[in-house]
């Protein structure tokens, strides 16, 4: 088994928790973060989105007990100092949101880790940005990003269009819940003042990286390819429209077909999903899958252009995503 430590038990970071105990390949080593591990146990325990945890969780000082099994924990902010060397770590997933460039990374490097994932995009040029299914094969070295759950939403449509069909350009909306760099109630905020508004009242639209990101995974797109967000509020489920102008005209039928035949090969079999039903955001709430193509939102204007739209679970389905990418290292290891 692969030995896994986490740094940082936020959203994600829990997720990947409960992920990895349901993958026999795995191993959870450690975990590190800021508050308590009675704090973690707790929410860990009680989700407000996906309920009350089926294992039985509890804790001592320096350690979470998850189904028997003790996992080492620790409270420690530089990651340099993390005991990833004598707990003999293999893998990190880098989860706090901080620490996202190349300097970041590489001090769970300095701490003893053979690989970090970043669960989240990075500002660094010389880190690679990895998509499992798109560009697998990029993972194959000591760092890289997982880039973000949008990113991993859409860039499988982008490589099967592209690569079927053929794109000239495209521009996307992701439609997404609200997240914990958002209020509940009206504050002040650096990045942007709208995302300062109340995320729980509120359509917020605001910037994204994923059309960016989608980019850094498949360079041939760069230049070509953005797009914007609108925060919604609801706690997790979101869905991408993306439009894209074609290399050669299609219809409705040829583009449903293709995606349809793409989601049931061994490369995208539990990546792309698609559907027919009249699903709505809580349908999606913890799938598995990185995209989920709502067919009957495909559209097609005189030949030419084309609209995608495809739901996830923006916590769950990323989560997923990152962990089918760490077992294709094992397998490659």
């Amino acid at each position: 088994m692969m030995r896994i430590a986490i740094n940082g038990m936020g959203r994600i970071g829990r997720a990947a928790l409960k992920v990895i105990l349901e993958t026999p390949e795995l191993e959870l080593v450690a975990v590190n973060d800021i508050v308590t591990a009675e704090n973690i146990a707790y929410l860990l325990k009680y989700d407000s989105v996906y309920g009350i945890y089926e294992n039985v969780v509890s804790f001592d000082e320096h350690s979470l007990i998850i189904k028997g099994k003790k996992i080492k924990y620790s409270s420690i902010r530089d990651p340099e100092q993390l005991p990833w060397k004598e707990n003999e770590i293999e893998l990190v997933i880098e989860s706090t949101g901080l620490f996202t460039t190349m300097e970041g990374a590489e001090k769970h490097i300095k701490a003893g880790a053979k690989t970090v994932v970043v669960s989240a995009p990075t500002s660094s040029a010389d880190m690679p940005t990895v998509v499992h299914g798109v560009n697998s094969e990029d993972g194959n070295t000591s760092i890289f990003s997982c880039a973000s759950c949008t990113t991993n939403n859409i860039s499988p449509i982008v490589e099967v269009l592209g690569r079927r069909i053929g794109i000239k350009k495209a521009i996307m909306t992701t439609v997404h819940a609200y997240t914990a760099n958002q209020g509940i109630v009206d504050g002040p905020s650096k990045r942007n003042f709208r995302m300062g508004r109340a995320g729980a009242v509120n359509l917020v639209p605001t910037t994204t990286g994923a059309a960016i990101a989608t980019t850094k995974a498949m360079p041939q797109y760069e230049g070509k390819f953005d797009g914007v967000a609108i925060r919604v509020p609801i706690p997790v489920g979101s869905i991408s429209d993306m439009t894209f102008v074609t290399e050669r005209p299609v219809t409705i039928a040829e583009v449903n077909a293709i995606l349809k035949e793409e989601a049931l090969t061994s490369r995208y079999e539990e990546v792309l999903d698609t559907t027919t039903e009249p699903i709505v955001s809580s349908d999606i709430v913890k799938s598995p899958f990185a995209s989920t193509v709502d067919l009957s939102m495909t559209r097609v204007v005189d030949g030419d252009l084309l609209k995608v739209m495809t739901w996830y679970d923006n916590e769950w389905g990323f989560t997923n995503q990152m962990i089918r990418q760490i077992l294709e290292i094992k397998i490659n290891s």
